[in-house]
């Protein structure tokens, strides 16, 4: 069996887009659940970050995308007189959040999850939680897809093995680095939050990409 692959904290800074005035916060407790590799046990908080500063944008914005209830009903009425509305960022949006950064401090032992040895290894460590959870597999389309029981499970997984976080693909662009950083993590906060001008050059690029008006 493939062994589990680890990955060390990255030498420079991670960018997490969160609210102001502390983008680092911990979410409240009656707030997670939802998240990726949140716990599914609720006993401890994730903090989600990204290794690229587009990265962030890219997945906080992507909620705002037009649904495909929307798409599908564009199709339909497509070249007719009736108007479609448009997906366009809050005004309040930019002025209620900001950009933190932050260093992860060494020493610690993270779960790489972008590594196809490392989901190899958790089909076979997870084998009975997988029958459980009624899933038929562990693959990467499994922990990129939209849902979460599998990605929860790991992220307990890896907890219960003393891991301090995952580092894993994005599923909006499998070029960019996130990390789920558990509560039991050691950070180091760098700097201090940097406020989102609409002009934000990663902020119109994202908001290009997904057909959101700024």
């Amino acid at each position: 069996m493939s062994p589990v692959r680890h990955t060390s904290a990255p030498r420079r800074p991670l960018f997490r887009l969160g609210w102001l005035p502390d983008p680092l916060a911990w979410a409240p407790w009656d707030a997670i659940g939802d998240g990726r590799f949140d716990d599914p046990l609720r006993r401890f908080r994730v903090l989600y970050a990204a290794a690229q500063r587009r990265g962030a944008f890219i997945e906080s914005l992507a909620r705002l995308r037009r649904s495909l209830e929307f798409l599908a009903r564009a199709g339909e009425v497509l070249g007719s007189d009736e108007p479609l509305p448009v997906a366009t960022l809050p005004k309040d949006w930019s002025r209620r959040r900001g950009v933190g950064q932050l260093h992860l401090l060494p020493g610690q032992q993270w779960l790489d999850l972008r590594s196809p040895e490392t989901r190899e290894a958790l089909r076979g460590e997870m084998a009975r939680n997988l029958l459980e959870l009624r899933l038929s597999d562990l693959d990467l389309a499994g922990v990129m897809g939209p849902a979460r029981t599998l990605t929860q499970a790991i992220a307990r997984w890896a907890y219960e093995r003393g891991y301090a976080g995952i580092a894993y693909r994005s599923r909006f662009d499998e070029k960019l680095t996130l990390w789920a950083i558990f509560e039991s993590a050691a950070f180091e906060v760098a700097g201090v939050p940097e406020p989102i001008e609409t002009d934000d050059a990663d902020l119109a690029a994202t908001a290009r990409l997904f057909g959101i008006t700024v």
